[in-house]
């Protein structure tokens, strides 16, 4: 009895003094026997540590301070079967601190568990100090208020708000709001404009934004342990009026759906609206999540509409299937044959599918790598077809360096008379990645975010009433009355385009660039001044082609390099879905793929060379595609015979290089 009085005054004396030593170790958890790390073993030790040891019963809070390394999935923390919640998901080495709650702690044996939610991710952990302190006393935390508001109406926005060191590194948050916020180290989404935080004390600087459309405003603060809160009062504008479109993202994930990333179906419910995002498709994978209840919990319900969809994730391909009834079950995503998988999709309801980032992985290796896609004649080597709606052709979470490589891809398959449509989305799975950051815009009847018609809004997509973004809205229309996705007749004489250009002023519109059947024919340098939003139309005067044909334009701008909107690339930008152009006046719209069907069927005496060098290089590249994989000897003999003075560059490159894979 004597020693254990002596054991817990002692204990009771450290509980008031200082902190107690769990573990000095290092270990390596997980299933890999991969050395990794110098510290612990290369060989694991399995996916739970348990470590026993005597404490001190508190009324206050405490802190376990955890070093721990590599850590990308859930590790759960539990002290005498409590739950503290789970290691941050951290790569880098540090230690990293966790409160334990009054009441969590017992006089004498304590046991402690870290544990994976699932086995595979490997991770060094150890050195484990129980502080007999406050989180705020431990870490000397000061506290900030935010208010950020409408500058036109004066009400409280939805926001993201970022935060800073002089180094620009993200800092961590502490005693943040859960229920009306959303947090990770260095950004806190609220859905109201307020937010109260805790921050080790120093000197700091916030970023707020609210998405592509709306302003940024910035502010230095400095926080003091147990000092006085500095209150921060913010005003955005909107700065790039979309009236008649409506902000889509098809391509979004939760944890608790998907099983991956950091964000629970309640904090996407505040990044969603605090991104300004209007059309909000549930993807997560191979489930069809239905937003509805939480978002009318939240009450988020005003600032989006909620699309039950589902990312169909194949081992031919990931696609967004929309909408869906969540009661219903999922489509079958076991099948490899595209043409089967899709109709299974549509038999399940889903009016719109887009095939998402043909190129992910690897350029080589994503759907289009495997199954052989030609990037000039927008032919398979497996023969798949694609019926889908639309491919993403902006993935905010996964861009290449080449802003107009995906744009390449798609001209293909628009020149073979694929009638696929462009998207853009985020592909976001944490708070951090900015949901909406790539984004769809919507042609809209409704203003309303919480009216849109979700079938109207299915219509734009089918018929490429539609435009993407990666921070520049764009849109145009030819002779001032045909839109995206429209056919014009043409006269004869040249057409009026007209492009618009709109950004906040924060992002730096460039360059615009007009393609017509995948060639470039006009470009306009774009003069956006730094902090200036930038809305202008440019008028381009384009011969009439004298075939059918489509016009593109993107627009690229300068890359975003703050933590607050930070893209995977160098550049931002903006495109618009085709326009098509009926040349011979019949009334409809013939492909380059069409054109040159025709063509072969009358080419009377005329030579392959003449007809290649009088035909659009789009067309070229398709009656050789058409008379070389046809049956006709004496077709492939005369394609053939154009071979011999093939330039550098166009139909006749593309016909020697046929020839010499043959």
């Amino acid at each position: 009895m004597l020693i254990e009085s002596l054991l817990f005054a002692c204990l009771s004396w450290t509980a008031q003094a200082g902190e107690l030593v769990i573990d000095d170790r290092l270990h390596h958890l997980g299933n890999d026997d991969v050395a990794q790390w110098t510290g612990s073993s290369v060989e694991p030790e399995g996916v739970r540590l348990d470590l026993s040891f005597q404490g001190a019963a508190r009324d206050t809070e405490a802190v376990l301070s955890i070093f721990h390394h590599d850590v990308s999935d859930r590790w759960r923390i539990e002290l005498n079967g409590h739950a503290l919640g789970e290691l941050l998901r951290r790569e880098a080495a540090g230690v990293y601190h966790y409160v334990v709650p009054p009441g969590t702690l017992r006089d004498g044996s304590n046991r402690l568990s870290i544990f994976a939610g699932r086995e595979g991710d490997d991770i060094e952990i150890g050195k484990i100090r129980l502080r007999y302190q406050s989180l705020r006393e431990a870490l000397r935390l000061g506290t900030v208020e935010f208010q950020v508001i409408d500058a036109d109406s004066g009400r409280g926005l939805p926001v993201r708000i970022t935060i800073f060191d002089a180094g620009r590194a993200p800092v961590d948050l502490y005693y943040t709001d859960e229920a009306a916020t959303a947090c990770r180290p260095g950004v806190c989404y609220t859905r109201d404009g307020r937010a109260r935080l805790e921050l080790k004390e120093g000197r700091y600087s916030a970023v707020v934004t609210r998405g592509m459309e709306w302003s940024l405003a910035r502010q230095e603060f400095e926080v003091r342990f147990q000092g006085e809160a500095p209150k921060l009062l913010l005003e955005l504008s909107r700065e790039v009026d979309t009236t008649g479109y409506v902000a889509a993202d098809t391509h979004v994930h939760t944890l608790t759906y998907s099983g991956h990333g950091d964000s629970s179906v309640e904090e996407r419910m505040i990044t969603l609206t605090g991104e300004g995002v209007e059309l909000a498709i549930a993807t997560d994978h191979n489930h069809n999540t239905d937003y509805r209840p939480v978002q009318e919990r939240l009450q988020t319900g005003p600032f989006f509409t909620p699309v039950v969809g589902n990312e169909v994730t194949t081992a031919v391909g990931h696609f967004n299937a929309f909408p869906l009834d969540p009661n219903d079950p999922v489509p079958d995503h076991s099948l490899t044959d595209w043409i089967q998988l899709i109709q299974g999709m549509r038999q399940h309801g889903a009016r719109v599918v887009i095939l998402n980032h043909p190129r992910w992985p690897k350029i080589e290796t994503g759907p289009f790598g495997s199954f052989g896609f030609d990037r000039q004649s927008g032919s398979f080597e497996q023969a798949q077809r694609l019926t889908v709606d639309g491919i993403e052709i902006l993935n905010s979470s996964w861009l290449l360096d080449d802003p107009l490589y995906k744009f390449q891809d798609w001209f293909a398959l628009l020149n073979r008379g694929e009638r696929i449509y462009g998207v853009g989305s985020s592909d976001s799975h944490t708070v951090g990645a900015p949901v909406g950051q790539g984004r769809t815009y919507v042609r809209s009847s409704a203003d309303d975010p919480a009216k849109i018609d979700v079938d109207e809004a299915c219509r734009s997509f089918q018929r490429g009433q539609t435009s993407m973004a990666l921070g520049i809205f764009a849109d145009a229309t030819l002779s001032g009355t045909t839109g995206m996705g429209g056919l014009l007749t043409s006269d004869g004489a040249s057409l009026d385009l007209a492009l618009r250009v709109a950004a906040p002023g924060w992002i730096r519109p460039r360059s615009a660039h007009v393609f017509q059947n995948g060639e470039e024919v006009a470009t306009a340098e774009l003069s956006s001044r730094a902090g200036e939003p930038f809305d202008e139309t440019l008028q381009f005067a384009l011969a009439a082609p004298a075939s059918d044909a489509y016009l593109i334009c993107v627009v690229l701008g300068e890359g975003v390099s703050g933590p607050w909107w930070e893209p995977l690339s160098a550049y931002t930008l903006g495109a618009t879905n085709p326009i098509f152009v009926d040349a011979d006046g019949n009334g409809r719209y013939q492909s380059p793929r069409e054109i040159a069907a025709g063509l072969l069927r009358s080419r009377a005496e005329e030579t392959a060379a003449a007809l290649l060098a009088r035909v659009d290089p789009a067309v070229g590249v398709q009656l050789i595609d058409l008379a070389l994989d046809g049956g006709n000897v004496e077709l492939r003999t005369w394609i053939a015979a154009a071979a011999g003075g093939a330039p550098e560059r166009g139909p006749l490159e593309y016909l020697s290089g046929r020839l010499s894979a043959r």
